[in-house]
């Protein structure tokens, strides 16, 4: 029978890999990803500010498939779908929708989770939602967001499997 000791230092181990394995996942978007901007849009502000980080939404995470390719007109709540983008002004936009990426031509996809589906309208949520910030700096970001002379828009890198990450928040960019 092992020793007390040797499996809880096989266990521990093991918590280190994985946190280890977290950490180089999030370190290959960064290093091997695109950059891509993306223009947020106000949310409710009695939710929107939570402790010390704010809450994002971007214009294309609501989608109305009437508007957009889709290669089918439902979809699932909780389905991973990838949204192909292309670079509109300063902005990248939602251009298509589909359930597994393609080789489209070398286009940029980001892969979401579908939310919300009801007739042809889509939500979706990309994981980049949460921005955290310094204690007492998400009120500036909460004005800019419901304000109407300035924007928001943040700084995402997505990598060739479409995970995206928050590298910057830009107001009045």
């Amino acid at each position: 029978m092992m020793n007390k000791k040797l499996i809880a230092a096989i266990i521990g181990l093991l918590w280190v890999l994985l946190a280890l394995g977290m950490i180089a996942s999030k370190q290959h978007t960064l290093r091997t990803g695109k950059i891509v901007v993306l223009e947020t849009v106000p949310v409710d502000p009695r939710d929107f500010l939570r402790g010390d980080y704010v809450v994002l939404s971007y214009k294309i995470s609501r989608l109305d498939l009437n508007q957009i390719e889709s290669e089918k007109p439902f979809y699932r709540r909780g389905e991973n779908v990838y949204v192909r983008l292309k670079a509109q002004g300063r902005f990248w936009q939602a251009v298509a929708v589909q359930s597994k990426k393609s080789s489209y031509g070398g286009a940029m996809f980001i892969k979401g989770r579908v939310e919300y589906c009801y007739d042809k309208q889509l939500t979706l949520n990309y994981g980049i939602e949460s921005y955290f910030v310094p204690e007492g700096q998400g009120r500036e970001i909460e004005k800019n967001m419901t304000g109407s002379k300035s924007s928001v828009s943040v700084e995402a890198i997505v990598d060739s499997g479409g995970n995206a990450l928050i590298k910057k928040v830009y107001i009045d960019r």
